[in-house]
């Protein structure tokens, strides 16, 4: 991941996702999508979701930041879009729908910001933590 700080977290991701051919823009119902994916899988109000999920996450160690990398083989398979949620440093979240298979290109094309990825079915939830482990949380 780039750790470029010369424009807002927003542009970056839209500027990635036209350059993986992919629409750059928000969702329109983001608000109601972000409570949605709350109250499935956070408990309390945390500073950070992934320290607060409601299931015990299955929790995967990458000690070379290379989580991001590993996404598409520990997330359960899907050929649906799903959900990009960018969170940085508690701001505003983000909410971008694409492929899962095109989510590593755009985390590539970035700075570091914490992100969640969540099937548009709500059953699962995949956060990368601040100590590069990615955590996978199911909503069963």
């Amino acid at each position: 991941m780039n750790q470029t700080n010369s424009s807002s977290l927003k542009m970056e991701i839209e500027e990635a996702l036209i350059l993986n051919g992919l629409a750059a823009h928000e969702i329109e119902n983001k608000d109601e999508v972000l409570s949605a994916i709350e109250s499935i899988f956070v408990k309390e109000r945390p500073r950070a979701w992934w320290s607060s999920l409601t299931a015990k996450p299955k929790i995967y160690t990458y000690t070379d930041n290379s989580a991001y990398l590993h996404i598409a083989e520990v997330a359960p398979p899907t050929t649906d879009d799903v959900w990009l949620i960018a969170d940085e440093d508690n701001e505003e979240k983000l909410l971008f729908s694409l492929p899962l298979s095109k989510i590593k290109n755009i985390l590539e094309e970035c700075r570091y910001f914490e992100y969640y990825i969540v099937d548009k079915n709500f059953t699962w939830l995949l956060a990368e933590n601040d100590h590069g482990d990615i955590l996978v949380s199911n909503n069963n």
